[in-house]
């Protein structure tokens, strides 16, 4: 249909229809008739730009340059060397001037519109992962290794439908995997480590345990200000600079002690969904020995598919539509998905979940039979 406001604001209907509900952020690439369908199909979602697809376009947009590398290593510091607006401008401002690339209409457009894809700028949304801010890092959009723009639309579906299949063969044996393996490999005594080993999926603690790790690489946590419960403290770390030296960067950090509320200024509880090394050292400096619950994400924790299939089964009150077919679907994976965690455990559930699931599909094909 091509990339035009009707079939953009077509699809993202679609995608609501499914949804059932506006999603709170969506981060997409930058287009103008994208932008548009998104302002009008979901006005009160937050729409952000992929800092992945704008970092990809460098080469593209500013190859030409007789300054090219200056520019992009100017860029690539604008973007991610920078904590604050402030210091963010004065960057942008030095590579504009310095190597003369004012008058770029790429990066002019880029300035226009940096509220919405500069990390300084969007530390109040709430990404979990979806979006990138740490340099040399990068996306790997699910789809993009199965299709691309010139896919023709019915092998877009057979593979869509070819994706989805390995994605959630791919979920399933890293569930079990996490289920299976109750303690994890410690690398230090932290209690931190050691209290989310116990609760996060294998993938996400070893993200958190970097973290963990990083935090002897922060070697000062000073007090600056108190106003009533609220303490901003400055942690010093020592980081990898350019040509590999290393070099001390401060970052303060907010700590309200009444309620255990800590917010870190390089927000990476909002771009990644799970506390930083300077908040880490920050709570650890007070005395608290284990990460506050607000911090640990229902979506991370090993356990949350059996918790909210026990939570909507709550909610559902029993209760099934007879005719959505997708409420059908959705009962039927969740309660089978604990069988399947379940018959994980040993050779011996495994027998007993097997024997049960192939009765349960003998008599649901007595049902068709009765039918005929």
């Amino acid at each position: 249909a091509g990339e035009t406001l009707e079939s953009y604001h077509w699809l993202l209907k679609v995608c609501l229809s499914l949804m059932k509900c506006s999603p709170q952020t969506i981060v997409t690439d930058r287009c103008k008739p994208l932008e548009a369908a998104v302002s009008q199909v979901f006005p009160r979602s937050l729409h952000r730009f992929s800092l992945t697809h704008i970092m990809r376009k460098i080469p593209e947009k500013l190859g030409g340059l007789h300054n090219y590398d200056g520019v992009r290593k100017a860029f690539t510091k604008a973007v991610y060397d920078t904590l604050k607006v402030v210091e963010f401008e004065a960057a942008w401002g030095f590579m504009v001037h310095s190597f003369g690339v004012i008058d770029n209409e790429w990066l002019r457009s880029l300035y226009e519109d940096r509220a919405r894809w500069a990390p300084v700028y969007l530390k109040d949304t709430f990404f979990a992962g979806i979006a990138t801010a740490r340099p040399g890092e990068t996306l790997n959009p699910f789809f993009e290794r199965y299709v691309h723009k010139q896919t023709p639309l019915k092998e877009f579906l057979d593979k869509y439908e070819l994706a989805l299949h390995k994605k959630h063969r791919e979920e399933t044996l890293s569930d079990i995997e996490s289920l299976a393996s109750n303690t994890a490999e410690l690398k230090t005594k932290c209690s931190f480590e050691t209290q989310l080993s116990r609760v996060y999926t294998r993938d996400m603690f070893k993200k958190f345990q970097v973290e963990v790790e990083e935090m002897y690489s922060c070697f000062s946590t000073t007090q600056l200000h108190v106003d009533g419960p609220f303490v901003i403290f400055l942690v010093k770390e020592r980081v990898q600079g350019e040509s590999n030296r290393r070099e001390i960067r401060d970052f303060e950090v907010l700590y309200n002690r009444s309620v255990g509320e800590v917010r870190c200024i390089c927000s990476c509880f909002n771009f990644y969904g799970y506390l930083c090394r300077h908040a880490l050292c920050v709570l650890n400096f007070n005395g608290v020995e284990e990460v506050p619950l607000r911090y640990v994400l229902p979506r991370w924790r090993k356990d949350f598919k059996r918790i909210q299939a026990a939570a909507d089964n709550g909610l559902n009150g029993g209760f099934v539509n007879g005719t959505d077919r997708v409420q059908w679907f959705d009962q039927l994976y969740k309660n089978a998905l604990q069988v399947v965690e379940e018959g994980t455990v040993s050779l011996d559930h495994y027998k007993v979940a097997m024997q049960v699931l192939q009765q349960s599909l003998e008599r649901v094909h007595s049902v068709e039979d009765k039918q005929e």
